[in-house]
């Protein structure tokens, strides 16, 4: 499965971020119903949350004014949270617990609340600042 695409991606707006945590969702998904593994690269990017396009974002120049805010630091930790859960699903994936990684996805898994969390978080800090990079 290739997702190396996931890790590349540049956040530009809000919705952008948006979309770029929703693709791990549908990256998840697809990996069970074609029960594959995810790729190395996938496997990094979930590891290490400075790498995603969010994490980035975060730990970029375009960050440095609003670290001392609730909004960041709630997106902050839900952006780590989300990579926890994340890791879990993928774990499963790769060791073949296909049914156990896809009741991870339920809608009243603690994915999809950590998930729900951050797009809130990614939009608290919108209305702040508006989301916002290069590249």
């Amino acid at each position: 499965m290739n997702t190396n695409q996931l890790a590349d991606d540049p956040i530009v707006t809000a919705k952008d971020a948006i979309v770029s945590h929703m693709r791990w969702k549908i990256t998840l998904q697809l990996a069970i119903a074609l029960n594959e593994p995810l790729s190395p690269s996938a496997i990094r990017a979930i590891q290490h949350s400075e790498e995603c396009p969010i994490g980035r974002w975060l730990v970029s120049q375009h960050t440095l004014s609003i670290r001392n805010t609730a909004e960041y630091r709630d997106l902050a930790a839900r952006h780590e949270e989300i990579h926890r859960e994340v890791a879990q699903i993928a774990s499963l994936i790769n060791n073949r617990k296909y049914g156990a990684a896809r009741r991870a996805l339920d809608p009243n898994s603690s994915f999809r609340r950590a998930s729900q969390a951050m797009a809130s978080a990614i939009m608290a800090l919108d209305s702040i600042q508006t989301i916002a990079i290069a590249s």
